[in-house]
């Protein structure tokens, strides 16, 4: 089964309908089962990226937009090869804190019941791991009701941005005591990836002036317990780094993972 995550970085820059191409085209040579997308744009009256990118690819799609003032809207997409059996938004406010930040939860069909995909953006904020570590909390609430130990494990993919050793990802792999007991999350990078893995990354040339150091923002979890070898990590590569047609295509680099059905 092959996963994909992927900031699309919205309607940023001044080639940004360039860049939906340059995603098009990146997604269709992979061939994913599964795609998450965050930072995907929708207009009121108008085009739907995620739906855009479906119609593309060929696969279903599972959006939750929330339009803003002026009828755009900033939210997470999951796309699937299989039927979309079942979807729905949450919101990952803590507090008056990150209001506009979600979580999409879809059923997808397969074989032996249904695969439950999470795919999230959280907070960006240096300062406020706080607020991502509450937001981790409702993530693997979220995740509780569908978790198997003796299934097809949830998978959850996204933009965390938090690097590995911060609390909020600690929290996840049980590095931390976990917000529902006995659910931890296995980091695909981790288990497989090859060098630092920085998603975020200063050789992306959207971010000649970025504040951020390089950085390794976006994961895929599997949670655990799980039976073997049911959602093993397989391999894990990242995406996005090379030009279509002379067009990086967001400025983060995506992450492409092949886990075992």
């Amino acid at each position: 089964m092959r996963i994909v995550t992927w900031n699309l970085w919205w309607r940023f820059g001044d080639n940004w309908e360039a860049r939906h191409q340059a995603i098009t085209t990146t997604l269709a040579e992979l061939e994913p089962d599964i795609v998450c997308c965050q930072e995907i744009w929708a207009e009121r009256d108008g085009a739907n990226q995620a739906d855009l990118l479906g119609e593309a690819l060929g696969m279903n799609v599972a959006h939750h937009p929330r339009f803003g003032q002026r009828g755009l809207s900033f939210s997470n997409a999951i796309l699937a090869s299989a039927p979309i059996n079942a979807s729905s938004s949450h919101s990952l406010a803590v507090g008056d804190q990150a209001a506009h930040r979600t979580a999409v939860v879809a059923q997808v069909a397969r074989p032996g019941g249904d695969l439950t995909i999470i795919c999230t953006h959280l907070e960006h904020r240096f300062h406020l791991s706080e607020i991502r570590q509450g937001q981790v909390a409702t993530l693997c609430e979220l995740a509780a009701p569908h978790h198997d130990p003796e299934g097809f494990p949830v998978v959850m993919a996204g933009d965390f941005n938090a690097v590995p050793t911060s609390d909020e990802i600690r929290l996840l792999t049980g590095e931390r005591p976990p917000p529902v007991p006995e659910l931890v999350w296995s980091d695909a990078w981790a288990q497989a990836g090859d060098g630092p893995g920085c998603t975020w990354n200063g050789q992306n040339p959207y971010l000649s002036q970025a504040m951020w150091p390089n950085r390794r923002i976006d994961y895929v979890f599997v949670a655990t317990p799980r039976p073997r070898p049911h959602g093993n990590i397989a391999s894990i590569e990242m995406i996005g780094a090379e030009p279509v047609d002379g067009v990086v295509p967001s400025d983060h680099y995506g992450l492409v993972v092949d886990l075992i059905d």
